[in-house]
């Protein structure tokens, strides 16, 4: 039977702006913590880390909630009684959520019903109730069954010390409630999603493993989307709710594939290729896969980075030749993500590095450490292929005044310290456009010389950060285990603080400094003459003289030039030595 809701989906591929996660559990990690990796796109989001203190709050606080897209208000609901210290998407029990946004069948979203909570707020109040992974996704279920769930369909990657779980919802329209699977992550696999609803039957009697909505078959059969008289233990969830197009595998699952393609033994998902071209949408791959060696903090930031070097997908016009990398082999495409030409539709790969990425975080919950020190929440701002994270804790009680927003990613979230910024007005106090200025060098005919340098800047840093972490993780510890509590918090929230300005001014050093070397086409390099110092006046110059290198295209660049239009530039074979001193004293060279 198939409804008019799934013939809708089926025809009528979206394209959202939306997001990417990795799951990974203690025991496919290397030190043992849980990892939750995000990167959130979207072009028009300021990309500032917010912050919500501890409180309590008396009986009949009401809480105004905004949605996270729009930036308009949906309506109020009941406060609790003590809210808990979050910072970013974690929190002071070292419980993280993040999304990605699947979307579904248009007739289930609960935008513009009078619903009150949206998939943002979902995250951020829950992360304020809830001391685990279970019990924040119990809340998030209470939540949306009182208050009505006014988005469409999630992903949620929601992670403890000791737990990861994939929970996979979707409203029901305009009736109030949602309903979803969560599925825990199991020893030595991973998971992830970028777009497109994973979870397809699912074991429904092992709540140690599984939870889900008790009506999430018999809803989807008073709507007639699955026969009533079909198994339920057959149910697919994602066929059902969020039924695969050419878009959810091309431009979502893609993804996936290359995150899992580099996670586990070469040639594992050699055999869903086709599935992840968009050219067999039944060839589905698995929900979660079995890495071939644990993951470090460090390897799921490089995953995060990936633009599918190396792969079918790979379009920096190296593995193939491709007319949109230009000369300098970018995998940057300035959306749109399809275009028409001739009357055929295009569309361009969807990589899990972008430029409009907001921010990013990889963030690890750690059982052992006591609870404000268990969340090590790694955050940047804006591409995450381009970024340097910078380390803060759950129970942080401060964050870098550079990284936030005064007026936050919600109301609640924004911190009056922050820089002015927002994502129309620029601020060179603010971490993100300060990122922004350095990525933006990246894109473009100059990427194989910049991008490199990028990335030796970034594992400069990280490299800093991992050593130094350690040893603020040992002493912060070391003051909670003899009674210091506060000290010990405060020690943690003053490093955090100050790394992350630092952080800011020295990207933007770094910014300047990239600039200056590849300005107006040139590479710029130290020059070979020092400067004379007073009185000096013989192997020097009076003022700074750099050496600059002409960089010109590649060989395969210009020769799609010559096919192109070759004779509209070719020079007379006539020319002699006088034509080539011209040339090099009209470049200022001889």
């Amino acid at each position: 039977m198939v409804s008019a809701f799934t013939t809708m989906a089926l025809l009528i591929p979206t394209l959202t702006l939306g997001c990417t996660n990795i799951l990974v559990p203690p025991s496919s990690s290397a030190d043992k913590s849980t990892i939750v990796a995000y990167n959130a796109d979207s072009d028009n989001l300021y990309g500032s880390l917010g912050h919500y203190p501890a409180r309590s709050h008396p009986a009949g606080t009401i809480r105004q909630i905004w949605d996270w897209d729009s930036s308009m208000y949906l309506g109020n609901i009941s406060e609790a009684s003590h809210t808990w210290n979050v910072v970013g998407n974690a929190n002071e029990w070292g419980v993280v959520i993040g999304e990605t946004t699947f979307g579904g069948l248009p007739a289930l979203d609960g935008a513009g019903t009078g619903a009150i909570l949206d998939y943002g707020s979902l995250i951020w109040v829950t992360l304020q109730r809830a001391k685990t992974a279970r019990e924040a996704i119990k809340i998030m279920d209470e939540l949306v069954q009182e208050y009505g769930y006014a988005s469409d369909g999630e992903s949620f990657s929601v992670a403890d010390g000791s737990e990861v779980w994939l929970m996979e919802l979707i409203g029901k329209g305009k009736i109030k409630g949602a309903v979803w699977v969560a599925s825990k992550v199991p020893n030595g696999m991973i998971g992830a999603t970028a777009n497109q609803a994973r979870t397809r039957t699912f074991v429904q009697d092992d709540p140690e493993n599984v939870l889900y909505a008790h009506d999430v078959v018999t809803f989807a059969q008073s709507q007639g989307l699955y026969p009533t008289t079909a198994d339920p233990k057959l149910f697919s969830f994602s066929d059902v709710y969020d039924p695969v197009s050419f878009t959810g595998a091309r431009l979502a699952e893609a993804r996936v594939w290359v995150l899992f393609t580099l996670a586990t033994k070469p040639g594992t998902m050699d055999r869903y290729l086709d599935y992840a071209q968009g050219r067999n949408l039944t060839n589905r791959m698995p929900l979660f896969v079995q890495t071939m060696r644990p993951l470090s903090v460090n390897d799921t930031m490089n995953m995060m980075r990936t633009h599918f070097e190396g792969t079918w997908f790979d379009n920096t016009g190296q593995v193939r030749a491709d007319l949109g990398a230009g000369s300098g082999h970018s995998p940057y495409r300035w959306r749109p993500l399809s275009w028409q030409h001739g009357g055929n539709k295009f569309i361009n790969e969807r990589t899990v590095g972008v430029q409009q990425t907001a921010w990013a975080f990889v963030a690890q919950s750690r059982s052992w450490m006591p609870a404000p020190l268990k969340a090590l929440f790694w955050f940047a701002p804006d591409d995450s292929s381009t970024a340097v994270r910078i380390p803060l804790y759950g129970g942080a009680t401060r964050i870098p005044g550079s990284y936030g927003g005064q007026q936050g990613q919600e109301p609640g979230a924004g911190v009056p310290y922050a820089a002015a910024g927002d994502a129309y007005h620029m601020d060179l106090n603010s971490a993100f456009w300060v990122y922004n200025l350095v990525a933006n060098l990246a894109y473009g005919e100059r990427y194989a010389d910049i991008y490199p340098l990028i990335q030796v800047e970034i594992a400069k840093y990280q490299a800093k950060f991992f050593r130094e972490i350690q040893e603020i993780d040992s002493l912060a510890t070391s003051l909670w285990r003899n009674g210091s509590e506060a000290a010990a918090v405060e020690m943690a929230t003053k490093y955090c603080e100050t790394t992350g300005d630092w952080m800011t001014g020295q990207w933007r050093q770094f910014w300047m400094y990239l600039f200056a070397r590849t300005r107006d086409g040139l590479t710029v390099l130290p020059g070979k003459l020092a400067q004379c110092s007073p009185g000096q006046t013989r192997g020097c110059t009076s003022r700074y003289v750099p050496d600059t290198e002409e960089s010109g295209y590649t060989q395969d660049w210009y020769g799609r030039i010559v096919a192109e239009d070759g004779e509209h530039y070719r020079v007379p074979a006539a020319v002699g030595e006088l034509d080539e001193w011209k040339l090099r004293r009209i470049q200022k060279r001889r």
